[in-house]
Protein backbone atom coordinates (compact mmCIF):
# COMPACT_ATOMS: atom_id res chain seq x y z
CA UNK A 1 0.00 0.00 0.00
CA UNK A 2 2.77 2.37 0.90
CA UNK A 3 4.70 1.40 -2.26
CA UNK A 4 1.56 2.11 -4.37
CA UNK A 5 1.18 5.54 -2.74
CA UNK A 6 4.84 6.27 -3.32
CA UNK A 7 4.55 5.33 -7.00
CA UNK A 8 1.44 7.49 -7.29
CA UNK A 9 3.21 10.44 -5.67
CA UNK A 10 6.24 10.02 -7.89
CA UNK A 11 4.01 9.83 -10.95
CA UNK A 12 2.22 13.03 -9.96
CA UNK A 13 5.54 14.78 -9.35
CA UNK A 14 6.83 13.70 -12.76
CA UNK A 15 3.60 14.93 -14.32
CA UNK A 16 4.00 18.33 -12.61
CA UNK A 17 7.61 18.62 -13.71
CA UNK A 18 6.63 17.62 -17.23
CA UNK A 19 3.98 20.31 -17.38
CA UNK A 20 6.44 22.89 -16.01
CA UNK A 21 9.10 21.83 -18.49
CA UNK A 22 6.64 22.09 -21.34
CA UNK A 23 5.63 25.54 -20.11
CA UNK A 24 9.24 26.63 -19.95
CA UNK A 25 9.86 25.31 -23.46
CA UNK A 26 6.84 27.21 -24.79
CA UNK A 27 8.01 30.34 -22.98
CA UNK A 28 11.42 30.01 -24.59
CA UNK A 29 10.17 29.66 -28.15
CA UNK A 30 10.40 32.63 -30.48
CA UNK A 31 7.50 34.84 -31.48
CA UNK A 32 9.06 35.62 -34.87
CA UNK A 33 11.79 33.98 -36.92
CA UNK A 34 13.29 35.34 -40.12
CA UNK A 35 15.12 32.51 -41.89
CA UNK A 36 16.89 31.69 -45.14
CA UNK A 37 18.28 35.16 -45.56
CA UNK A 38 21.44 37.21 -45.42
CA UNK A 39 21.48 38.73 -41.94
CA UNK A 40 24.02 41.56 -41.78
CA UNK A 41 24.52 41.87 -38.03
CA UNK A 42 26.79 44.98 -37.96
CA UNK A 43 28.20 43.54 -34.73
CA UNK A 44 31.83 43.94 -33.71
CA UNK A 45 33.03 41.47 -36.32
CA UNK A 46 30.41 42.45 -38.92
CA UNK A 47 29.20 38.86 -38.98
CA UNK A 48 26.83 37.77 -41.73
CA UNK A 49 24.55 34.81 -41.06
CA UNK A 50 21.19 33.31 -42.11
CA UNK A 51 18.49 33.80 -39.51
CA UNK A 52 17.30 35.80 -36.52
CA UNK A 53 14.74 34.97 -33.85
CA UNK A 54 12.68 37.49 -31.88
CA UNK A 55 11.03 36.93 -28.53
CA UNK A 56 8.96 39.77 -27.18
CA UNK A 57 10.73 43.04 -27.94
CA UNK A 58 14.26 41.63 -28.12
CA UNK A 59 16.44 39.42 -30.28
CA UNK A 60 16.49 35.86 -28.94
CA UNK A 61 19.02 34.31 -31.31
CA UNK A 62 21.14 35.02 -34.37
CA UNK A 63 22.78 32.27 -36.40
CA UNK A 64 22.27 29.68 -39.09
CA UNK A 65 18.84 28.35 -39.96
CA UNK A 66 19.19 25.14 -37.97
CA UNK A 67 20.21 26.80 -34.70
CA UNK A 68 17.60 29.54 -34.90
CA UNK A 69 14.75 27.26 -36.01
CA UNK A 70 15.31 25.26 -32.82
CA UNK A 71 13.41 28.12 -31.13
CA UNK A 72 10.36 27.62 -33.32
CA UNK A 73 7.16 26.62 -31.61
CA UNK A 74 3.47 26.18 -32.50
CA UNK A 75 2.81 29.93 -32.21
CA UNK A 76 6.01 31.15 -33.87
CA UNK A 77 5.60 33.22 -37.01
CA UNK A 78 8.26 32.04 -39.45
CA UNK A 79 9.06 34.13 -42.52
CA UNK A 80 11.18 32.69 -45.31
CA UNK A 81 13.36 35.52 -46.62
CA UNK A 82 14.26 33.67 -49.82
CA UNK A 83 17.80 35.02 -49.61
CA UNK A 84 16.88 38.62 -48.94
CA UNK A 85 19.07 40.89 -46.82
CA UNK A 86 18.27 41.86 -43.24
CA UNK A 87 20.00 44.82 -41.59
CA UNK A 88 19.59 46.54 -38.25
CA UNK A 89 16.73 49.03 -38.27
CA UNK A 90 18.02 52.31 -39.72
CA UNK A 91 18.55 55.40 -37.59
CA UNK A 92 18.46 58.98 -38.92
CA UNK A 93 20.64 61.31 -36.85
CA UNK A 94 19.02 64.59 -37.97
CA UNK A 95 15.37 64.53 -38.97
CA UNK A 96 12.85 67.32 -38.39
CA UNK A 97 10.11 64.74 -38.06
CA UNK A 98 7.50 66.95 -36.39
CA UNK A 99 7.94 69.66 -38.99
CA UNK A 100 7.86 67.11 -41.78
CA UNK A 101 4.61 65.75 -40.38
CA UNK A 102 2.75 69.04 -40.14
CA UNK A 103 4.08 70.08 -43.56
CA UNK A 104 2.32 67.21 -45.31
CA UNK A 105 -0.82 69.34 -45.68
CA UNK A 106 1.12 72.20 -47.37
CA UNK A 107 1.67 72.54 -51.11
CA UNK A 108 4.24 69.95 -52.18
CA UNK A 109 6.77 71.36 -54.64
CA UNK A 110 9.21 68.44 -54.86
CA UNK A 111 7.79 67.51 -58.28
CA UNK A 112 8.09 71.02 -59.73
CA UNK A 113 10.61 71.38 -62.55
CA UNK A 114 10.09 75.03 -63.48
CA UNK A 115 8.80 78.25 -61.97
CA UNK A 116 5.71 77.73 -64.13
CA UNK A 117 5.16 74.43 -62.27
CA UNK A 118 5.47 76.25 -58.93
CA UNK A 119 2.99 78.87 -60.10
CA UNK A 120 0.55 76.18 -61.20
CA UNK A 121 0.72 74.32 -57.88
CA UNK A 122 0.29 77.54 -55.90
CA UNK A 123 -2.62 78.58 -58.12
CA UNK A 124 -4.42 75.30 -57.38
CA UNK A 125 -4.18 75.93 -53.64
CA UNK A 126 -5.27 79.57 -54.03
CA UNK A 127 -8.51 78.35 -55.64
CA UNK A 128 -9.22 76.25 -52.54
CA UNK A 129 -8.26 78.99 -50.05
CA UNK A 130 -10.58 81.73 -48.76
CA UNK A 131 -9.76 85.28 -49.92
CA UNK A 132 -6.90 86.68 -47.89
CA UNK A 133 -5.98 83.27 -46.47
CA UNK A 134 -2.33 82.17 -46.41
CA UNK A 135 -1.03 79.68 -48.93
CA UNK A 136 1.99 77.76 -47.61
CA UNK A 137 4.28 75.23 -49.23
CA UNK A 138 6.40 72.49 -47.70
CA UNK A 139 10.12 73.11 -47.19
CA UNK A 140 10.95 69.75 -48.80
CA UNK A 141 12.05 70.85 -52.26
CA UNK A 142 14.87 72.84 -53.89
CA UNK A 143 15.23 75.39 -56.66
CA UNK A 144 18.03 73.30 -58.15
CA UNK A 145 15.27 71.08 -59.56
CA UNK A 146 13.75 74.00 -61.48
CA UNK A 147 14.84 74.77 -65.02
CA UNK A 148 15.61 78.33 -63.93
CA UNK A 149 17.75 77.12 -61.02
CA UNK A 150 16.51 79.87 -58.68
CA UNK A 151 13.72 80.74 -56.25
CA UNK A 152 10.55 82.33 -57.68
CA UNK A 153 10.22 86.05 -56.94
CA UNK A 154 7.36 87.99 -55.39
CA UNK A 155 6.29 89.21 -58.83
CA UNK A 156 6.10 85.70 -60.25
CA UNK A 157 4.00 84.56 -57.29
CA UNK A 158 1.79 87.66 -57.55
CA UNK A 159 0.66 86.49 -61.01
CA UNK A 160 -1.17 83.53 -59.48
CA UNK A 161 -1.88 84.93 -56.00
CA UNK A 162 -2.31 88.71 -55.97
CA UNK A 163 -4.54 88.77 -52.89
CA UNK A 164 -3.57 85.68 -50.87
CA UNK A 165 -0.23 85.85 -49.03
CA UNK A 166 2.11 83.08 -50.20
CA UNK A 167 4.84 81.57 -48.00
CA UNK A 168 7.30 79.14 -49.60
CA UNK A 169 10.10 77.87 -47.35
CA UNK A 170 13.04 76.00 -48.83
CA UNK A 171 14.79 74.09 -46.10
CA UNK A 172 15.10 75.81 -42.76
CA UNK A 173 17.07 78.89 -43.83
CA UNK A 174 15.44 80.39 -46.93
CA UNK A 175 11.90 81.47 -47.84
CA UNK A 176 10.29 83.29 -50.73
CA UNK A 177 7.00 85.19 -50.46
CA UNK A 178 4.73 87.28 -52.64
CA UNK A 179 3.92 90.98 -52.33
CA UNK A 180 0.91 90.43 -50.08
CA UNK A 181 3.05 88.46 -47.63
CA UNK A 182 5.76 91.15 -47.71
CA UNK A 183 3.11 93.75 -46.93
CA UNK A 184 1.69 91.78 -43.99
CA UNK A 185 5.23 91.12 -42.73
CA UNK A 186 6.04 94.84 -42.72
CA UNK A 187 8.89 94.57 -45.21
CA UNK A 188 9.29 97.70 -47.33
CA UNK A 189 11.97 99.02 -49.63
CA UNK A 190 13.60 100.90 -46.74
CA UNK A 191 13.41 98.02 -44.23
CA UNK A 192 16.98 97.26 -43.10
CA UNK A 193 18.42 93.77 -42.95
CA UNK A 194 17.89 92.26 -39.51
CA UNK A 195 20.85 90.96 -37.53
CA UNK A 196 21.76 87.57 -38.99
CA UNK A 197 19.49 87.94 -42.00
CA UNK A 198 19.34 89.19 -45.60
CA UNK A 199 16.41 90.72 -47.47
CA UNK A 200 17.35 89.97 -51.07
CA UNK A 201 16.76 93.06 -53.21
CA UNK A 202 16.53 93.88 -56.89
CA UNK A 203 19.89 95.44 -57.76
CA UNK A 204 18.29 98.02 -60.05
CA UNK A 205 15.44 99.24 -57.84
CA UNK A 206 16.40 98.15 -54.32
CA UNK A 207 12.98 96.55 -53.89
CA UNK A 208 12.71 93.27 -51.97
CA UNK A 209 12.46 90.36 -54.40
CA UNK A 210 10.53 88.22 -51.91
CA UNK A 211 13.52 85.99 -51.12
CA UNK A 212 14.46 86.15 -47.42
CA UNK A 213 17.57 84.53 -45.95
CA UNK A 214 18.09 83.34 -42.38
CA UNK A 215 16.67 85.72 -39.74
CA UNK A 216 14.98 87.86 -42.40
CA UNK A 217 12.65 84.91 -42.97
CA UNK A 218 11.32 85.44 -39.43
CA UNK A 219 9.45 88.53 -40.64
CA UNK A 220 7.21 86.24 -42.67
CA UNK A 221 7.26 83.27 -40.30
CA UNK A 222 5.75 85.39 -37.53
CA UNK A 223 2.80 86.24 -39.77
CA UNK A 224 2.20 82.83 -41.33
CA UNK A 225 -0.72 80.83 -39.91
CA UNK A 226 -0.09 78.61 -36.87
CA UNK A 227 0.02 74.82 -37.17
CA UNK A 228 -3.16 72.79 -36.63
CA UNK A 229 -4.31 71.82 -33.10
CA UNK A 230 -2.15 69.36 -31.18
CA UNK A 231 -4.42 66.31 -31.73
CA UNK A 232 -4.25 66.85 -35.49
CA UNK A 233 -0.48 67.30 -35.31
CA UNK A 234 -0.30 64.00 -33.42
CA UNK A 235 -2.28 62.29 -36.17
CA UNK A 236 0.07 63.69 -38.80
CA UNK A 237 3.10 62.65 -36.75
CA UNK A 238 1.85 59.06 -36.53
CA UNK A 239 1.40 59.02 -40.30
CA UNK A 240 4.89 60.45 -40.86
CA UNK A 241 6.37 57.73 -38.65
CA UNK A 242 4.67 55.11 -40.80
CA UNK A 243 6.27 56.66 -43.89
CA UNK A 244 9.67 56.43 -42.22
CA UNK A 245 9.00 52.80 -41.33
CA UNK A 246 8.38 52.18 -45.04
CA UNK A 247 12.03 53.20 -45.58
CA UNK A 248 13.33 50.84 -42.89
CA UNK A 249 13.82 53.70 -40.41
CA UNK A 250 13.17 52.79 -36.79
CA UNK A 251 14.70 55.74 -34.90
CA UNK A 252 15.62 59.38 -35.33
CA UNK A 253 17.04 62.39 -33.56
CA UNK A 254 14.58 65.32 -33.58
CA UNK A 255 17.06 68.21 -33.72
CA UNK A 256 15.02 71.35 -33.02
CA UNK A 257 12.14 70.69 -30.65
CA UNK A 258 10.26 73.22 -28.56
CA UNK A 259 7.52 73.03 -25.93
CA UNK A 260 4.74 72.60 -28.47
CA UNK A 261 6.37 69.83 -30.50
CA UNK A 262 7.38 67.99 -27.33
CA UNK A 263 3.74 68.01 -26.23
CA UNK A 264 2.76 66.44 -29.57
CA UNK A 265 5.37 63.69 -29.24
CA UNK A 266 4.06 62.92 -25.77
CA UNK A 267 0.52 62.62 -27.13
CA UNK A 268 1.69 60.03 -29.67
CA UNK A 269 3.60 58.10 -27.01
CA UNK A 270 0.64 58.12 -24.64
CA UNK A 271 -1.55 56.65 -27.36
CA UNK A 272 0.92 53.77 -27.80
CA UNK A 273 1.30 54.58 -31.48
CA UNK A 274 4.97 55.54 -31.74
CA UNK A 275 6.75 53.49 -34.38
CA UNK A 276 9.92 55.58 -34.64
CA UNK A 277 12.08 55.77 -31.54
CA UNK A 278 12.87 59.48 -31.10
CA UNK A 279 15.55 61.41 -29.23
CA UNK A 280 14.59 65.01 -28.51
CA UNK A 281 17.01 67.94 -28.73
CA UNK A 282 15.58 71.27 -27.51
CA UNK A 283 16.54 74.23 -29.71
CA UNK A 284 18.21 77.04 -27.75
CA UNK A 285 19.30 80.40 -29.18
CA UNK A 286 20.09 82.20 -25.90
CA UNK A 287 21.17 81.35 -22.36
CA UNK A 288 17.58 81.86 -21.20
CA UNK A 289 16.45 79.33 -23.84
CA UNK A 290 19.07 76.87 -22.59
CA UNK A 291 17.94 77.23 -18.99
CA UNK A 292 14.30 76.76 -19.99
CA UNK A 293 15.10 73.79 -22.19
CA UNK A 294 17.20 71.99 -19.59
CA UNK A 295 14.46 72.43 -16.99
CA UNK A 296 11.79 71.18 -19.40
CA UNK A 297 13.77 68.12 -20.51
CA UNK A 298 14.76 67.19 -16.96
CA UNK A 299 11.07 67.07 -16.01
CA UNK A 300 10.20 64.56 -18.74
CA UNK A 301 10.10 60.77 -18.54
CA UNK A 302 12.31 58.97 -21.05
CA UNK A 303 11.79 55.42 -22.28
CA UNK A 304 12.80 53.25 -25.24
CA UNK A 305 10.45 55.11 -27.58
CA UNK A 306 10.92 58.75 -26.54
CA UNK A 307 14.00 60.20 -24.86
CA UNK A 308 14.77 63.78 -23.85
CA UNK A 309 18.51 63.99 -24.25
CA UNK A 310 19.91 67.47 -24.79
CA UNK A 311 20.09 70.81 -26.58
CA UNK A 312 20.67 71.91 -30.16
CA UNK A 313 22.48 75.20 -30.91
CA UNK A 314 22.82 77.19 -34.12
CA UNK A 315 25.98 79.15 -34.98
CA UNK A 316 25.49 79.91 -38.70
CA UNK A 317 23.04 79.41 -41.53
CA UNK A 318 22.60 77.02 -44.42
CA UNK A 319 24.38 77.10 -47.76
CA UNK A 320 23.33 80.72 -48.33
CA UNK A 321 24.14 81.81 -44.77
CA UNK A 322 27.11 79.65 -43.78
CA UNK A 323 29.83 81.68 -42.08
CA UNK A 324 33.06 81.54 -44.11
CA UNK A 325 36.46 83.14 -43.73
CA UNK A 326 36.50 84.02 -47.44
CA UNK A 327 33.73 85.90 -49.29
CA UNK A 328 31.03 84.20 -51.31
CA UNK A 329 30.79 84.35 -55.07
CA UNK A 330 28.52 86.94 -56.64
CA UNK A 331 25.17 85.51 -57.74
CA UNK A 332 23.25 88.00 -59.91
CA UNK A 333 19.90 88.87 -58.38
CA UNK A 334 20.60 86.84 -55.24
CA UNK A 335 24.04 87.55 -53.73
CA UNK A 336 25.37 90.91 -54.86
CA UNK A 337 27.85 91.86 -52.11
CA UNK A 338 31.56 91.37 -52.82
CA UNK A 339 32.38 91.01 -49.11
CA UNK A 340 29.48 88.78 -48.00
CA UNK A 341 30.76 85.94 -45.81
CA UNK A 342 27.50 84.56 -44.39
CA UNK A 343 26.10 85.08 -40.92
CA UNK A 344 27.15 84.21 -37.39
CA UNK A 345 24.09 83.39 -35.29
CA UNK A 346 25.64 83.60 -31.84
CA UNK A 347 23.49 84.69 -28.86
CA UNK A 348 23.47 88.38 -27.80
CA UNK A 349 26.44 87.76 -25.49
CA UNK A 350 28.51 86.33 -28.33
CA UNK A 351 30.86 83.42 -27.98
CA UNK A 352 31.08 83.82 -24.19
CA UNK A 353 27.32 83.38 -23.80
CA UNK A 354 27.41 80.37 -26.10
CA UNK A 355 30.10 78.80 -23.89
CA UNK A 356 28.00 79.45 -20.80
CA UNK A 357 25.07 77.74 -22.50
CA UNK A 358 27.27 74.74 -23.23
CA UNK A 359 28.42 74.62 -19.62
CA UNK A 360 24.80 74.51 -18.47
CA UNK A 361 24.34 71.43 -20.67
CA UNK A 362 27.49 69.83 -19.27
CA UNK A 363 26.36 70.42 -15.68
CA UNK A 364 23.04 68.78 -16.50
CA UNK A 365 24.87 65.76 -18.04
CA UNK A 366 22.99 66.24 -21.29
CA UNK A 367 24.09 66.12 -24.90
CA UNK A 368 25.01 69.20 -26.93
CA UNK A 369 24.87 69.31 -30.71
CA UNK A 370 25.60 72.46 -32.73
CA UNK A 371 24.78 73.30 -36.34
CA UNK A 372 27.95 74.25 -38.22
CA UNK A 373 28.31 74.71 -41.98
CA UNK A 374 30.96 77.34 -42.79
CA UNK A 375 34.64 76.98 -41.90
CA UNK A 376 34.66 79.95 -39.51
CA UNK A 377 31.47 78.76 -37.80
CA UNK A 378 32.86 75.27 -37.22
CA UNK A 379 36.01 76.79 -35.73
CA UNK A 380 33.82 78.80 -33.33
CA UNK A 381 31.99 75.63 -32.27
CA UNK A 382 35.12 73.54 -31.75
CA UNK A 383 36.89 76.40 -29.92
CA UNK A 384 33.87 76.80 -27.62
CA UNK A 385 33.67 73.06 -26.97
CA UNK A 386 37.37 73.15 -26.09
CA UNK A 387 36.74 75.90 -23.53
CA UNK A 388 34.07 73.74 -21.92
CA UNK A 389 36.43 70.74 -21.98
CA UNK A 390 38.82 72.57 -19.62
CA UNK A 391 36.15 72.39 -16.91
CA UNK A 392 33.99 69.47 -18.05
CA UNK A 393 36.00 66.88 -20.05
CA UNK A 394 34.09 66.04 -23.22
CA UNK A 395 35.31 62.50 -23.75
CA UNK A 396 32.34 60.18 -23.45
CA UNK A 397 29.75 62.98 -23.45
CA UNK A 398 28.88 62.34 -27.12
CA UNK A 399 28.77 66.01 -28.03
CA UNK A 400 28.59 66.62 -31.76
CA UNK A 401 28.93 69.11 -34.57
CA UNK A 402 26.00 68.89 -36.97
CA UNK A 403 26.47 68.96 -40.77
CA UNK A 404 30.25 69.69 -40.77
CA UNK A 405 30.40 71.08 -44.30
CA UNK A 406 33.78 72.84 -44.34
CA UNK A 407 35.86 72.00 -41.27
CA UNK A 408 39.36 73.47 -41.17
CA UNK A 409 42.40 71.32 -40.50
CA UNK A 410 42.53 72.81 -37.00
CA UNK A 411 38.90 71.85 -36.35
CA UNK A 412 39.44 68.28 -37.56
CA UNK A 413 42.45 67.83 -35.27
CA UNK A 414 40.61 69.24 -32.26
CA UNK A 415 37.50 67.14 -32.91
CA UNK A 416 39.61 63.98 -32.90
CA UNK A 417 41.52 65.05 -29.77
CA UNK A 418 38.46 66.07 -27.77
CA UNK A 419 36.18 63.19 -28.84
CA UNK A 420 33.76 65.52 -30.64
CA UNK A 421 31.43 63.55 -32.90
CA UNK A 422 30.16 64.48 -36.37
CA UNK A 423 26.64 64.07 -37.73
CA UNK A 424 26.53 64.33 -41.53
CA UNK A 425 23.62 64.40 -43.96
CA UNK A 426 23.23 64.25 -47.74
CA UNK A 427 22.51 67.95 -48.34
CA UNK A 428 24.50 68.16 -51.62
CA UNK A 429 21.97 65.82 -53.28
CA UNK A 430 19.83 68.97 -53.61
CA UNK A 431 21.88 71.81 -52.14
CA UNK A 432 24.98 71.12 -54.24
CA UNK A 433 23.51 73.44 -56.87
CA UNK A 434 23.78 76.43 -54.55
CA UNK A 435 27.07 75.28 -53.04
CA UNK A 436 28.57 75.71 -56.51
CA UNK A 437 26.81 78.99 -57.31
CA UNK A 438 27.33 80.70 -53.95
CA UNK A 439 30.63 79.16 -52.81
CA UNK A 440 32.39 78.16 -56.02
CA UNK A 441 33.41 74.69 -57.13
CA UNK A 442 36.47 74.42 -54.90
CA UNK A 443 34.53 74.83 -51.67
CA UNK A 444 31.56 72.87 -53.03
CA UNK A 445 33.79 69.85 -53.68
CA UNK A 446 35.37 70.01 -50.22
CA UNK A 447 32.04 70.06 -48.38
CA UNK A 448 31.18 67.28 -45.93
CA UNK A 449 34.50 65.39 -46.08
CA UNK A 450 33.27 62.09 -44.65
CA UNK A 451 36.24 60.05 -45.86
CA UNK A 452 38.67 62.44 -44.18
CA UNK A 453 36.67 62.62 -40.94
CA UNK A 454 36.56 58.83 -40.62
CA UNK A 455 40.21 58.38 -41.54
CA UNK A 456 41.21 60.97 -38.95
CA UNK A 457 39.51 59.04 -36.17
CA UNK A 458 36.33 61.09 -35.78
CA UNK A 459 33.15 59.17 -35.02
CA UNK A 460 30.61 59.92 -37.77
CA UNK A 461 26.90 59.16 -38.03
CA UNK A 462 24.59 59.56 -41.04
CA UNK A 463 21.22 61.17 -41.64
CA UNK A 464 19.07 63.21 -43.98
CA UNK A 465 18.02 66.54 -42.40
CA UNK A 466 14.56 65.72 -43.75
CA UNK A 467 12.43 67.30 -44.97
CA UNK A 468 15.16 69.73 -46.12
CA UNK A 469 16.40 66.76 -48.17
CA UNK A 470 14.21 63.68 -48.79
CA UNK A 471 14.50 61.38 -45.80
CA UNK A 472 14.98 58.22 -47.86
CA UNK A 473 18.05 56.63 -46.17
CA UNK A 474 19.03 54.82 -49.35
CA UNK A 475 19.25 58.13 -51.21
CA UNK A 476 21.59 59.32 -48.45
CA UNK A 477 23.71 56.15 -48.61
CA UNK A 478 23.80 56.46 -52.41
CA UNK A 479 25.27 59.94 -52.02
CA UNK A 480 27.75 58.77 -49.37
CA UNK A 481 29.09 56.05 -51.65
CA UNK A 482 29.02 57.95 -54.98
CA UNK A 483 28.89 61.66 -54.00
CA UNK A 484 26.39 62.09 -56.83
CA UNK A 485 23.72 64.82 -56.81
CA UNK A 486 20.27 64.79 -58.36
CA UNK A 487 21.59 67.32 -60.88
CA UNK A 488 23.77 64.62 -62.42
CA UNK A 489 27.26 65.53 -61.24
CA UNK A 490 29.45 64.45 -58.33
CA UNK A 491 30.85 66.78 -55.68
CA UNK A 492 33.97 65.59 -53.88
CA UNK A 493 34.13 62.00 -55.19
CA UNK A 494 37.38 61.53 -53.25
CA UNK A 495 35.29 61.75 -50.07
CA UNK A 496 33.11 58.74 -50.95
CA UNK A 497 32.91 55.89 -48.43
CA UNK A 498 32.08 52.20 -48.80
CA UNK A 499 28.59 50.73 -48.58
CA UNK A 500 29.64 48.91 -45.41
CA UNK A 501 30.70 52.20 -43.83
CA UNK A 502 27.48 53.90 -44.98
CA UNK A 503 25.40 51.15 -43.35
CA UNK A 504 27.39 51.53 -40.14
CA UNK A 505 26.79 55.29 -40.18
CA UNK A 506 23.04 54.63 -40.32
CA UNK A 507 23.03 51.92 -37.63
CA UNK A 508 25.64 51.27 -34.94
CA UNK A 509 27.40 54.62 -35.39
CA UNK A 510 24.20 56.55 -34.79
CA UNK A 511 23.36 54.29 -31.86
CA UNK A 512 26.70 55.29 -30.33
CA UNK A 513 25.99 58.98 -30.91
CA UNK A 514 22.71 58.48 -29.08
CA UNK A 515 24.40 56.49 -26.32
CA UNK A 516 22.26 53.39 -26.90
CA UNK A 517 24.71 51.05 -28.61
CA UNK A 518 24.16 48.39 -25.93
CA UNK A 519 20.48 48.17 -26.87
CA UNK A 520 20.33 49.12 -30.54
CA UNK A 521 22.25 49.53 -33.78
CA UNK A 522 23.19 45.90 -34.49
CA UNK A 523 21.55 42.49 -34.67
CA UNK A 524 22.78 40.73 -31.52
CA UNK A 525 21.14 38.54 -28.91
CA UNK A 526 19.56 40.59 -26.15
CA UNK A 527 19.31 43.82 -28.14
CA UNK A 528 16.02 45.39 -29.13
CA UNK A 529 14.49 43.69 -32.15
CA UNK A 530 14.72 46.59 -34.61
CA UNK A 531 15.19 45.17 -38.12
CA UNK A 532 14.73 45.99 -41.79
CA UNK A 533 14.41 43.53 -44.69
CA UNK A 534 15.68 45.04 -47.93
CA UNK A 535 14.81 44.53 -51.57
CA UNK A 536 18.49 44.14 -52.49
CA UNK A 537 21.84 43.64 -50.82
CA UNK A 538 23.28 47.16 -50.54
CA UNK A 539 26.70 45.70 -49.73
CA UNK A 540 27.07 43.95 -53.08
CA UNK A 541 25.12 46.02 -55.62
CA UNK A 542 26.79 48.76 -57.62
CA UNK A 543 26.81 51.90 -55.41
CA UNK A 544 24.93 53.76 -58.13
CA UNK A 545 21.98 51.43 -57.55
CA UNK A 546 21.77 51.78 -53.76
CA UNK A 547 19.19 54.57 -54.17
CA UNK A 548 16.83 51.99 -55.74
CA UNK A 549 16.66 49.96 -52.51
CA UNK A 550 13.30 49.49 -50.81
CA UNK A 551 12.40 48.26 -47.35
CA UNK A 552 10.15 45.23 -47.71
CA UNK A 553 9.59 44.83 -43.98
CA UNK A 554 10.42 46.84 -40.86
CA UNK A 555 10.32 45.55 -37.29
CA UNK A 556 10.39 47.81 -34.23
CA UNK A 557 10.69 46.17 -30.84
CA UNK A 558 9.59 42.83 -32.26
CA UNK A 559 6.46 44.24 -33.94
CA UNK A 560 6.10 44.33 -37.72
CA UNK A 561 5.29 47.98 -38.46
CA UNK A 562 5.71 47.82 -42.24
CA UNK A 563 5.39 44.97 -44.71
CA UNK A 564 5.18 45.23 -48.48
CA UNK A 565 6.47 42.67 -50.93
CA UNK A 566 7.44 39.83 -48.62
Amino acid sequence: MQMHSLRKACGFTAFVFGVLAAGIAVAQTADLILRNGKVVTVDGSFRITQAVAVRGSTIAAVGNDASVMALSGPATQVIDLAGRTVVPGLIDNHLHLHFAAISTTAVQLIGARSIADVQSLIAERVKATPPGGWVAASMGWHESLLAEGRMPTRWELDKVSPDNPVFIPRGGHVVTVNSKALELSGIKKETPNPTGGIIVRDPATGEATGVLLQNAANFARRMAPPPPPAPEQARLLRAAMKILNSYGVVAAIEPAADERSIAVYKLVRESGDMTVRTDILFRALTKADAERGIKLLSEQKSDDMLRFVGLKFLVDGGVEGARHYQPYQLVPGEQTSSDYRGVLLLPPGGEDEYVEMLKLVARANMQAQTHGVGDEAIDVIVRSYERVNAEFPLRGRRWAVMHVFLPTETAIKKMAQLDILATVQDHPVLLGHNQRRWWGDERANKAIPIRTLIDRGIHVGGGSDGPVVPYDPFLSMWWMTTRQTLNGYALGPNQAITAKEALMLYTINNAKIMGVERERGSIETGKLADLAVLSQDILSVDPGKIRDTKALMTVVGGKIVHRDGI
